[in-house]
C-alpha cells in the first residue's frame, strides 16, 4: 500500500512540476538564461521561483575521434586503459592456470536481500 501511495504521490509531484515549468517558461529569460517568477502572497509574501540554467559539457567521443583524425594528433589524445578481461580469467582456471580459490577471492560473494510479497 506504501508503495501505491509513493506511486501515485510520485505522479502527482512530476505532475505539478512539469505545471511549474510551464508558468516559469513563459517568463522572459534574464541574461544568463533564468527564468525568475516572483509571486506575491498575503501569507508568506513574496515568493520567488527561479528555473536556473545550468550549462555542463561533456564530449562527444566519435566527434572528437573524427576532428582529432583529421588533425592527425588522434594518436596523441588518446590513452590506452587497461582493463582485465573476465572471459580470459575464466578461460586461465578452465586450463587449469588459476584454482577456484583464486576464482572466489576474484569474484567474491556478494548477499542482498529483497522483500516479496504475495497477496
Amino acid at each position: 500500500m506504501l508503495k501505491d501511495e509513493m506511486d501515485m504521490l510520485t505522479k502527482r509531484q512530476i505532475e505539478i512540476k512539469q505545471r511549474l515549468i510551464d508558468v516559469v517558461d513563459a517568463t522572459e529569460a534574464d541574461d544568463r538564461g533564468h527564468r525568475v517568477l516572483t509571486v506575491e502572497d498575503e501569507t508568506l509574501g513574496d515568493i520567488t521561483l527561479t528555473r536556473q540554467r545550468r550549462v555542463s559539457k561533456s564530449l562527444n567521443m566519435e566527434v572528437a575521434e573524427d576532428i582529432l583524425t583529421k588533425k592527425g594528433i588522434k594518436d596523441a589524445c588518446i590513452t590506452m586503459v587497461p582493463t582485465i578481461d573476465e572471459g580470459a580469467i575464466m578461460a586461465a582456471f578452465y586450463e587449469n592456470y588459476l584454482t577456484e580459490e583464486d576464482i572466489d577471492a576474484m569474484f567474491p560473494s556478494k548477499i542482498s536481500y529483497a522483500f516479496l510479497l504475495d497477496k
